[in-house]
């Protein structure tokens, strides 16, 4: 059967807006009410749980009564026994009969000899001397602690039955068992649980009783008892109980039933009483509370819903009128106004506005019109070819000249590519401009072209037009003809004329040095120095002499680096300008490609500058006269990173006198590795930023520690014109930072590791364990009756203890491990690289004979001992469950007696006794 796909109506804004404001309506009370029902059911689904393993648990606790009351009846039936000393077997059948009250609590009362044989029998003698019991575990743990007990479930081998048995034994009175007592419950009886049986859950709810290994105690189906559990319940929820879970809970049984359970496990033996409530019935009132209330949510939903869709179509009318005038105005090649406006709401603005940016538009699109037309004037009035080619090289634009170039029009514009819009052999030199310029890289190309015959010369501009995806879709083509140009490059040599003319009244020493120090040019001031010999072509070391050259060669090697070099330094006396200062200039020369050629020198008579500075160094020792005795190197540089100021500091403490750093690049004064480290953070000082770090110097009074900040000194309008530099001495601070580290990670009273020392170092050593694969050792001891050494001498000699069980413990283990104060009177030993447990062992003996030697306390000597439980760790084992194996050991090793250490035995040994069981360990005493 095919169907028609309906076809719905593009739905307008208004219509949009109306059902969305339904939708939001309708959304917002389905949230309301989906969140009150669920606070609700989950509120409801609680008490209904709570109810239930409350009920359970009043069961559990009736049914542990149960057995209170039968062991205390068997009790008394023994001590009877006991009482009158009944040695014959034909007296004990006659003193069993003469008690056939115990059938009201139990099926048969039964007494067998220390050979598991029938000896007296509630239910006859015809059975006496036939049955034996001795292969039966409940009988021989009864024989072997001497003591009563329950049974697990077992059948009867006379009569088949599922029964449990309740045992007591029959002492003489050297305290020997003679006989033991079964009292024999059968399981199938109604009267197990009187009572308690008729408890329903619901309609089809019911109880059921398994002990921890899973064997079904009680049950509705008779059949299913002494079954594996999980072929009568559900597999996922007995197994949890099984597992130590009480409480109640919601699981499925393997036939699909979804229902409620509840387990409580039973003091007196290892039952697990459970139940099962099916969850349709348990919850049937809830269900019923969420239809009506979804009802009447829906309800209300489509009221409100309804009557917002009602206002919203009115109030969006006028919206709609705005609509079909704008779809008028799309068609018409001039706009008219609306004739009706709405009123002055935010509709009524917008179609005002939309009318603004209408007439807008149309007066916008004219002038548009207007620009192409003044823009298509200009390009083909410029002196050069301007185009735009797309990715396949077809032309989109071109001006007057371009096309005119190869007799094209504008109508082919389109339709040529720019290999037809060139001559050829200008083309071939433009094809690798092209493949460059389409991967997003302007270029620029000049060559050469046939004019008239003569060479011609262009300078072509391709740019790439890349937009915002970071595609490139065209690129733009500027060409010029730079014929003359080049001509005009010609003429440049008799500029060069000119140029001597002006550098030579220049007041200064200007001169070019080619990268292998030959002079290529000198102007007359400097050839005037030199008694006006021809420099061109001289050796710059020959003409400064040896002497003289050693002074600037530095300099010379930094601007041949490509490093623009500003210096001062005083005159040649052999030249007689010995009292004058001069101020040299030196930049690189560099060739089209950056490399460089040579350098061009410049300089200046700063004579009369250096006395304005001498003035002011007076002044700036008044300064000083303060700031030398601040305990801090201070420093000041200007803009091009010379020392204006430095403090006497720097002579206490290195040793270098002040006058010798100022005035000089601070690169000079401090060396050229050590600038070349502070150089980055000197470059963010200058661009504004405060700058702070530590480092480590030797200095006159020793090794210290300084605490550097750079601060930029600013004018009055925020500009940086230098910079300051302050280091002061944080070393003692430093030094009481690291003390009170350690003291934060040592024990005040053993001088120990503490217990955050030790927590870190644990983590460290699970890390290199696992990395490894080898085990840790984890040592949990504590010092033996250290309370009522606390209690009885004081707290003083408690104290006194710690610390020399502290001392006597460091010594007992590597100075690769790590003994520990963990708590009070609690400490641990860690040991790495153990590869087996006889290695643990022999360092747990050597501490516990360390203990042993009398402990001499300042008012009396005491003999103190400690106990110690050691596990190893396994693959995946984290810490804590590691600390929980080493303290279960110790606990054990206290209750076998103490002054003695416990092997935690491997945890694969004790996963069949979990939930409850002890933990196994293996005991060592060293004697």
């Amino acid at each position: 059967m095919r169907f028609r796909v309906l076809r719905l109506p593009r739905l307008g804004l208004r219509a949009r807006l109306s059902l969305g404001v339904v939708a939001i309506a309708l959304l917002t009370t389905l949230g309301v009410t989906t969140a009150a029902l669920y606070f609700v059911k989950r509120n409801m689904q609680s008490s209904i749980a709570n109810e239930e393993f409350e009920r359970i648990s009043a069961i559990a606790d009736a049914v542990d009564q149960k057995f209170l009351s039968r062991r205390t009846l068997l009790k008394t039936f023994r001590d009877s026994i006991e009482a009158h000393h009944i040695a014959d077997a034909t007296l004990l059948q006659d003193f069993v009969m003469r008690h056939r009250s115990l059938k009201e609590a139990f099926a048969n009362v039964a007494i067998v000899d220390m050979k598991g044989e029938l000896v007296a029998n509630l239910n006859g003698a015809d059975k006496i001397g036939k049955v034996n019991i001795k292969d039966r575990e409940y009988f021989r743990q009864t024989v072997a602690n001497k003591a009563g007990g329950i049974s697990q479930p077992y059948r009867n081998r006379v009569n088949g039955m599922a029964q449990i048995a309740i045992t007591e034994p029959v002492l003489d009175r050297q305290g020997e068992v003679v006989y033991v007592i079964s009292g024999a419950i059968n399981l199938s009886e109604h009267n197990f649980l009187g009572e308690l049986a008729n408890i329903k859950f619901g309609q089809s709810g019911y109880m059921f009783i398994v002990n921890t290994d899973g064997i079904v105690v009680d049950h509705p189906d008779k059949s299913r008892i002494l079954q594996r559990a999980d072929a009568a319940n559900g597999r996922p929820a007995m197994e949890r109980a099984l597992a130590g879970f009480e409480g109640a809970m919601e699981a499925t049984d393997r036939g699909g039933l979804r229902g409620l359970y509840a387990f409580k496990r039973l003091g007196q033996t290892n039952w697990v009483l459970g139940c099962i409530y099916p969850r349709d019935e348990a919850f049937a009132q809830l269900e019923d509370i969420e239809r009506y209330t979804w009802a009447g949510a829906l309800l209300l939903a489509v009221l409100v819903g309804g009557f917002a869709f009602a206002v919203m179509r009115s109030q969006l009318a006028p919206l709609s009128r705005l609509h079909e005038h704008m779809k008028v105005s799309r068609t018409d090649s001039s706009y008219v106004p609306m004739e009706q406006l709405p009123p002055g709401d935010e509709i009524g603005d917008l179609s005002r506005t939309f009318d603004a940016l209408m007439l807008e538009r149309q007066t916008s699109q004219e002038r548009l019109q207007s620009s192409e037309r003044f823009l298509r004037d200009v390009t083909d009035n410029l002196p050069a070819v301007v185009g735009y080619f797309d990715r396949d090289q077809r032309c989109l634009f071109g001006n007057k000249a371009g096309l005119s170039m190869r007799g094209k029009t504008p109508a082919d514009i389109g339709r040529m590519t720019m290999k037809e819009s060139l001559p050829n052999a200008v083309y071939q030199q433009l094809v690798p401009e092209i493949a460059k310029v389409l991967t997003g890289t302007a270029t620029r190309y000049v060559g050469t072209y046939d004019r008239g015959g003569k060479e011609g010369f262009f300078e072509c501009h391709l740019i790439p037009d890349i937009r915002d995806g970071g595609e490139t879709v065209g690129y733009y083509v500027m060409t010029f003809d730079i014929t003359r140009q080049k001509v005009a490059e010609r003429e440049r040599a008799a500029g060069e004329a000119r140029l001597r003319t002006i550098t030579d009244n220049l007041p200064a020493l200007v001169s070019h040095v080619d990268a292998s120090l030959h002079f290529t040019f000198v102007n007359a001031q400097l050839r005037a120095l030199f008694d006006n010999i021809d420099l061109v072509g001289k050796f710059l070391p020959d003409v400064r002499g040896i002497e003289d050259f050693r002074m600037v060669e530095p300099y010379v090697r930094r601007v041949l680096a490509g490093e623009a070099v500003t210096f001062e330094k005083k005159g040649d006396p052999a030249r007689g300008v010995g009292q004058k200062w001069f101020q040299s200039h030196y930049i690189p020369d560099r060739d089209p490609q950056g490399v460089v050629q040579g350098y061009y020198a410049m300089t200046f008579d700063v004579t009369e500058r250096k006395k304005a500075e001498i003035r002011s160094a007076e002044s700036e020792q008044r300064l000083r006269g303060l700031t030398d005795n601040v305990p801090a190197l201070m420093t000041e540089l200007d803009l091009d990173e010379r020392v204006v100021f430095c403090n006497g500091r720097y002579q206490t403490w290195l040793g270098i006198p002040p006058s010798s750093m100022m005035n000089r690049p601070i690169r000079e004064a401090v060396g050229d590795a050590h600038y070349e480290m502070r150089k980055p953070l000197l470059a963010r000082a200058f661009a504004g930023e405060e700058v702070s770090f530590e480092q480590t110097a030797k200095l006159l009074i020793g090794e210290r520690t300084l605490q550097t900040t750079y601060l930029p000194q600013r004018n009055a309008e925020g500009e940086v014109v230098g910079l300051y530099i302050l280091a002061n001495d944080v070393s003692d601070l430093k030094q009481k930072q690291m003390q009170l580290d350690t003291l934060a990670r040592e024990d005040a009273l053993t001088g120990l590791p503490n217990r955050r020392s030790f927590e870190e170092h644990v983590r460290e050593a699970m890390a290199r364990s696992r990395r490894s694969r080898t085990p840790i050792c984890l040592m949990f001891l504590d010092i033996d009756y250290f309370k009522s050494i606390n209690d009885s001498l004081g707290h003083a000699a408690g104290d006194a203890v710690l610390k020399e069980f502290g001392r006597r413990l460091k010594e007992s283990v590597r100075e690769t491990d790590m003994a520990a104060r963990f708590a009070g009177d609690e400490f641990v030993i860690l040991l790495e690289g153990v590869a087996h447990a006889d290695e643990a062992r022999l360092v747990a003996g050597k501490v516990v004979a360390a203990m042993r030697p009398t402990f001499v306390l300042p008012s009396r000597t005491l003999q103190v001992t400690t106990s110690i439980g050691v596990a190893l760790s396994e693959e995946g084992e984290d810490f804590p469950t590691l600390l929980a194996c080493a303290d279960s050991a110790l606990y054990a090793a206290k209750k076998e007696g103490r002054n003695r250490f416990m092997m935690a035995a491997p945890r694969s040994e004790t996963s069949e006794t979990r939930h409850g069981s002890s933990l196994p360990l293996r005991e060592s005493l060293v004697q």
